[in-house]
């Protein structure tokens, strides 16, 4: 019986080690592709976005829209954006419609030129 006991520490043991280790390594590997001046400098970018946006649906209309914006980064330090906004009355509007409120939400401009943008609608 103790021997078992003995055997089961060291398998929890064992496995609590490995948990940290793989942790540790997700948490520095993504810290490796960006300074932290670099976060603040997108981070701060992205605020000015997301206000801008919101001012612009809140004049066509689209009070409390709600818009999450998701990033990836490529290994040059190039981002690469979804940007989803959902409103209950945008399901509402015509293809056509869309398109030209998709555009002109295209054109709230985003100070760094070495982004991509992609724009969706979430309709529910």
């Amino acid at each position: 019986m103790e021997r078992r006991k003995i055997s089961f520490v060291i398998a929890v043991v064992l496995s609590a080690l490995v948990i940290l280790f793989c942790a540790k390594e997700t948490v520095i590997g993504r810290g490796r592709t960006e300074s932290k001046s670099g976060r603040q400098y997108f981070a701060a970018m992205e605020k000015e976005y997301r206000s801008d946006m919101s001012a612009l649906l809140n004049e066509k209309g689209y009070q409390n829209s709600g818009i999450t914006i998701r990033w990836v980064s490529e290994k040059e330090g190039v981002r690469d954006y979804t940007v989803m906004i959902h409103h209950r009355n945008i399901k509402l509007l015509d293809e056509e419609e869309r398109e030209s409120l998709m555009k002109e939400l295209a054109g709230t401009e985003f100070p760094d030129e070495g982004c991509t943008f992609c724009y969706e609608f979430l309709i529910f």
